[in-house]
């Protein structure tokens, strides 16, 4: 299977010559202003242009790790002195995964025709993301190519980790939580009635609070069940589509960290993810406005993404990062202060990974008191249900139990 996919750099373009004649052809610019810079100093006035397509084979599921793990074998390869073309051939040839031989090989193939591995991985965004490709061709331009792949290896491994942690300790709690109520909903619509018409046919007329309690909610759960369910299958999908529309993800996001404890974690993660993104990005010689856009759109949360792409905009109008930082309240000062001492320095680089890697860190310890908090929480959720459910059955059966033996 093709799909066609943007090979920058080369484009169609239609122009007209300093003779006013009109010409079509194809040319090759680092990009669409570039191009039209590059016919305007030749005497030629671009009319229209556009990246031409090219078909490459359609391949997409492979694991994020085997791609970090790719990067590492190639930074090794080329510290050993192999070139990039054999480097990619003997990883197709011993890769496992059918779809990553695939694209190990288109990669192979676009470099052997004198492609940049870069521009390789440009024929994959959704596999490669933008700024792994923008690090990679700053490596390749400072000829530093080994060295940044590490260091993008680490800092994808090390965020993708991060991630892992904060959702295992939701999911468990999520699936446990939500089968325990999904149980209890099923005993209050279908096992509590009969129960009911039980305590009726006993004749039982002076039922305990507990039981009156159980049999109300049974009363109510019974007939609303499915609209409980419809109701909570359309709030998913409601979120799911305001998530795609860029109002919808900021409210959502902005949601997100005014919750206790989760909001802590999301807004650590994100600006771990912003700082050693941009660590990188810097140390493989990006210009620092430039980097703080990519960065800023990898951070993870459309709230904090507005606020990093405000800090952006003061840097390119003047002012250095750790004040651009500083002057937003939402910004943590300890991080504006690493940063200012890291700009000072001539260090800016390695301050930002070092913070990185302390916001990871918290994120982690954030993560197991999270852990602990829910945990024990949800059992006793759980078992306050439980222990409602049978004390209000059984009390009235205990009570026709007494009175038996009684008489």
């Amino acid at each position: 299977m093709l799909c066609e996919v943007n090979a920058m750099p080369r484009y169609t373009y239609t122009a007209r010559t300093g003779s006013g004649e009109r010409m079509t052809a194809v040319a090759d610019a680092t990009s669409l202003p570039a191009l039209a810079a590059q016919l305007q100093s030749q005497g030629t006035h671009i009319e229209s242009a556009m990246p031409v397509r090219k078909q490459v084979p359609a391949i997409r599921g492979i694991p994020y790790f085997d791609v970090l793990a790719v990067y590492r074998q190639i930074a090794s390869a080329i510290e050993a002195g192999m070139p990039i073309k054999e480097t990619l051939g003997m990883l197709s040839r011993e890769a496992r995964n059918p779809r990553l031989q695939a694209l190990l090989r288109v990669l192979e193939v676009e470099v052997s025709e004198g492609a940049q591995l870069s521009e390789a991985m440009q024929l994959y965004p959704a596999i490669f993301p933008r700024v792994h490709v923008a690090v990679i061709k700053a490596g390749e331009e400072s000829e530093r190519l080994a060295m940044v792949l590490e260091e993008l290896a680490d800092q994808a491994e090390a965020f993708s980790n991060m991630n892992r942690r904060f959702a295992s300790a939701l999911v468990y709690p999520a699936v446990v939580g939500g089968f325990a109520i999904a149980l209890l909903n099923f005993a209050l619509a279908f096992v509590v009635p009969k129960f009911g018409g039980l305590f009726f046919d006993l004749g039982i007329k002076d039922l305990p609070w507990p039981t009156r309690f159980v049999l109300f909610t049974g009363k109510f759960i019974a007939p609303s069940t499915l609209l409980l369910i419809v109701a909570a299958a359309l709030l998913v999908m409601v979120i799911m589509l305001q998530r795609r529309a860029a109002s919808g993800r900021l409210l959502i996001d902005s949601w997100k960290l005014r919750i206790p404890l989760v909001g802590q974690i999301v807004e650590k993660a994100a600006l771990a993810r912003f700082v050693g993104t941009l660590g990188v990005l810097l140390d493989a010689g990006i210009e620092l406005p430039r980097a703080l856009g990519m960065a800023a759109a990898g951070a993870g949360n459309g709230a904090i993404e507005a606020i990093l792409r405000n800090v952006a905009i003061d840097v390119e109008r003047g002012s250095t990062l750790g004040d651009s930082i500083d002057s937003h309240q939402a910004m943590p000062p300890t991080m504006a202060w690493r940063i200012s001492v890291g700009e000072q320095s001539g260090a800016l680089p390695e301050a930002l990974i070092k913070v990185s890697k302390l916001y990871a860190a918290q994120v982690d310890s954030l993560v197991t008191t999270l852990a602990g908090f829910v945990e024990p929480a949800l059992i006793i959720f759980v078992g306050s249900g439980v222990f409602m459910l049978v004390i209000g059955m059984l009390l009235p059966l205990v009570a026709v139990i007494q009175n038996l033996s009684g008489a």
